[in-house]
């Protein structure tokens, strides 16, 4: 099942309807949405005013949207290497040092050293800072993305709804041939 998060836009209607007096279930039909994600979405991300008698929870869609962004930088798989392997990395490419050479040192310095893929994937990713693919002496061979291909189309006929008039052979006109054409050079 796929999750959609609710859009600044979305978040916008649901403060106007909010000030309209509009309920959960009424905004949630609105939107498209399920009531569970309205309300939720109201508790988790309504600001808290402080008044001189005490205070109230309102949403502010700018507000509400900050804090999703907020709570989306934390939701990341944490590093698996510690602050003193990032920063001996950084030295090292600093340094003008390849990937291969920082991975295959034996240091008594830092135990677990990434593999090269993993510096070169860190590099790409910007996990290193104030370091890039421009710090390194050679940069790493392109990789092309993987070809995504579509499925095949089913919706065709299959040879055996074919009409019988074909298989008598009477008629000319019913031939049959191989159309596929290769990509390759050397077979065209």
């Amino acid at each position: 099942m796929s999750y959609n998060h609710l859009t600044i836009e979305e978040r916008s209607c649901i403060y106007q309807f909010l000030n309209l007096g509009m309920s959960i279930r009424k905004i949630a039909q609105a939107l498209k949405r399920s009531p569970s994600t309205i309300s939720r979405e109201i508790k988790r991300n309504s600001s808290k005013i402080k008044v001189s008698r005490g205070s109230y929870t309102k949403y502010f869609p700018i507000k509400a949207n900050d804090k999703y962004i907020d709570r989306r930088k934390d939701c990341h798989r944490k590093s698996k290497f510690s602050k003193d392997v990032i920063d001996y990395l950084t030295v090292k490419i600093n340094e003008h040092w390849s990937p291969e050479q920082i991975s295959n040192r034996n240091t008594n310095e830092i135990h677990e050293l990434p593999s090269t893929s993993t510096i070169y994937r860190m590099i790409h990713a910007k996990k290193l800072p104030k370091t890039s693919m421009k710090n390194l002496r050679r940069k790493a061979k392109f990789k092309r993305p993987a070809e995504k291909r579509g499925k095949f189309n089913d919706k065709g006929r299959t040879i055996k709804k074919r009409p019988k008039e074909i298989y008598r052979r009477q008629e000319l006109g019913h031939w049959e041939a191989d159309t596929v054409e290769s990509g390759r050079l050397d077979h065209k």
